[in-house]
């Protein structure tokens, strides 16, 4: 059977957050890295959890695993505050040997059960798979005056979200490529010369990048709570 871990990124420094550490910021009755790491305990295919923090954060997030019962929890490693792709390399080394590694941003406490699998089977199948959503919006070229050059088809774009998940050997080899400047790890993986399959992912699955964030996840969290709640009572009421 195929072994899959799962590194979760949450080193960076909460800088747009005016203050607020968005790691452990409370949503919706829980620390936002609790709701992610719970996502990732829940998901059938996670093997093992591998979680980046700050180095003075460390303690923190076991005394999180501890409470909310995080037991695929296994390695806490410290993050870069200059780049995500060295937090994440950092994680990687904590990973040992697997089949499928999938890396998540701890600031996405939204991320379903769903997706998480989702992300495994089709690396599994095609190498290395993104989760993404179409964008929605018009979307234009702006030029450096602030002019519109061009309107651009937006039946071709994508918000790229994670989880992202690749074979072991190909995320490996492309973090030890010495490529410097990705964005994210489809975009290592692309610059190694690697396709990267999308998938179509929920609107739900934000960012939390700045305090209003927050509320929105809490009010899809909520939602997405009290949802499971009404199902559980029509089932009983059966």
């Amino acid at each position: 059977m195929a072994v899959s871990k799962a590194v979760i990124v949450a080193g960076g420094s909460s800088r747009r957050m005016n203050g607020i550490d968005k790691t452990f910021a409370i949503i919706a009755g829980k620390p936002v890295i609790a709701h992610t790491l719970l996502a990732f305990q829940q998901a059938p295919s996670v093997d093992s959890i591998i979680l980046v923090l700050p180095k003075e954060k460390i303690g923190k997030g076991w005394s999180v695993a501890k409470r909310y019962g995080i037991s695929k929890l296994s390695a806490i490693r410290k993050g870069s505050r200059r780049t995500r792709q060295q937090s994440v390399a950092n994680g990687l080394r904590a990973a040992g040997k697997c089949d499928i590694i999938t890396v998540h941003d701890g600031a996405r406490p939204c991320v379903s059960i769903d997706s998480i699998e989702r992300s495994i089977a089709e690396a599994a199948k095609e190498g290395a798979a993104i989760a993404a959503a179409p964008a929605h919006e018009t979307m234009k070229r702006v030029g450096p005056e602030g002019y519109v050059q061009e309107t651009i088809d937006r039946s071709t774009l994508w918000s790229v979200h994670t989880p992202q998940a690749f074979r072991s050997e190909i995320l490996l080899k492309a973090h030890r490529s010495g490529i410097k400047g990705a964005t994210d790890d489809a975009m290592l993986a692309e610059l190694s010369g690697y396709k990267v399959k999308v998938y179509a992912d929920s609107y739900d699955n934000i960012k939390i990048t700045t305090r209003k964030d927050l509320g929105t996840a809490e009010s899809i969290l909520k939602e997405r709570e009290a949802e499971i709640t009404r199902r559980a009572g029509l089932q009983a009421s059966r």
